[in-house]
């Protein structure tokens, strides 16, 4: 097991490496809009899977844009690749929620998505050393609760507006808190 100062060293290394999740916030949450706006066209039973399915496509270009906007180049072999893949794969045991969503309330299922994408970025607050992540999990999972009380089916279009806004937010401040390390790195 790595001391305290190596994981540390390694934290930092990954918080440069991939600009604290930048552009994966920054990708996401322009897809997440788009979602949104395309459930405006969509047939009612493919418009809650717009939000699910486009984050497959959208993953591929974060993947791309991170490994060209890192402050530094992630390390070959990755010791806390297992950890990160395992942090963001976690989202697909939660799936069969999804598909019970689906088939009780279809409008509710970008909201209950949007629940497990908010519980997922918890534990980048460790990793990144930020308490945006905490934030963003919070905002992420809570707000669209709220809009399914408020706005019953019409939630399902404001969801993904919500959580595409709160991701670029996050986005930005996740590169703010990656420039903030590298000048502390110096």
């Amino acid at each position: 097991m790595a001391d305290s100062a190596e994981l540390d060293a390694l934290r930092r290394q990954a918080t440069l490496a991939s600009v604290a999740g930048f552009p994966f916030l920054l990708v996401f949450g322009l897809t997440w809009i788009g979602a949104a706006a395309l459930t405006y066209v969509a047939p009612g039973d493919l418009a809650p899977w717009l939000y699910p399915v486009l984050g497959l496509p959208a993953a591929v270009v974060a993947i791309a844009l991170e490994r060209r906007w890192g402050y530094v180049p992630a390390p070959r072999p990755d010791p806390l690749l297992p950890l990160v893949l395992q942090l963001n794969f976690v989202q697909i045991v939660a799936f069969p929620a999804l598909l019970l969503v689906w088939d009780q309330e279809p409008a509710f299922m970008p909201a209950a998505f949007a629940a497990i994408v908010g519980a997922h970025f918890l534990p980048f607050q460790w990793l990144y050393g930020t308490r945006i992540y905490g934030a963003l999990g919070v905002a992420v999972a809570v707000g669209p609760l709220l809009l399914v009380f408020g706005y019953r089916d019409d939630a399902l279009h404001y969801t993904g507006f919500l959580v595409g806004a709160t991701l670029l937010i996050g986005a930005f401040a996740a590169r703010s808190h990656a420039a903030r390390v590298l000048r502390q790195s110096g």
